[in-house]
């Protein structure tokens, strides 16, 4: 009989099995049901292994929010799909981008109540705190990169600092899905978020 062998999995592709596996994980049990042992038990692998992929449950959930903030820039339109002619353009691509944000909540609310979930935890504890913190910049940086490239595509501006108008953007998506997931209304989550649309392109001067 043959002898059986280990398959190798990449490192960096492990890493990406394991962190997907944690998102089902927060998104079934809640995100305080995410540890080392759990994240094994559910890959069906041993203990040292997800130790041996990441060095920590810090390290574990920073690379879980790193993938949510994949998923971010992912909905993002392509900006060459539609040539930035003025504001008319600007606040239809992020319409499109704040339309593709409501059907991944919608797609996945579970997802979603998790990530907030895991927010929440770092408000009461320090370690993790300074790490969502970290990835809330990021996401600041995606969508500040986003309003920059579509204003001047557009040959405007914005008319305050654009990483304000991005904080703002980004606060109100995150209190419309909050409150789609209180009342799983589909069609004033809709009509919020095409509003807040509006809103921001009505910063573009």
């Amino acid at each position: 009989m043959a002898e059986s062998r280990r398959v190798h999995v990449p490192i960096e592709q492990r890493r990406r099995e394991l962190t997907e596996i944690a998102v089902k994980i927060m998104a079934r049990d809640g995100a305080r049901a995410l540890t080392t042992r759990a994240l094994a038990k559910e890959a069906g692998v041993p203990h040292g292994s997800v130790h041996y992929a990441f060095s920590s449950k810090e390290e574990l959930i920073r690379s879980v929010m790193q993938l949510d903030l994949t998923h971010l820039s992912d909905l993002a339109p392509s900006q060459h799909d539609r040539p930035m002619q003025g504001p008319e353009d600007v606040v239809a691509t992020v319409a499109e981008l704040f339309a593709a944000y409501a059907d991944s909540v919608m797609a996945d609310p579970d997802i979603e109540i998790a990530y907030f979930e895991l927010s929440l935890m770092a408000a009461r504890d320090e370690q993790l705190r300074d790490l969502v913190a970290q990835s809330q910049q990021e996401y600041r940086r995606t969508m500040v990169r986003l309003l920059g490239d579509l204003a001047e595509q557009a040959g405007l501006r914005w008319e305050a600092d654009v990483a304000l108008v991005a904080e703002q953007a980004l606060t109100l998506l995150s209190g419309a899905a909050l409150n789609w997931l209180e009342q799983r209304d589909d069609a004033v989550f809709r009509a919020v978020l095409a509003d807040a649309a509006s809103m921001v392109g009505r910063r573009l001067a």
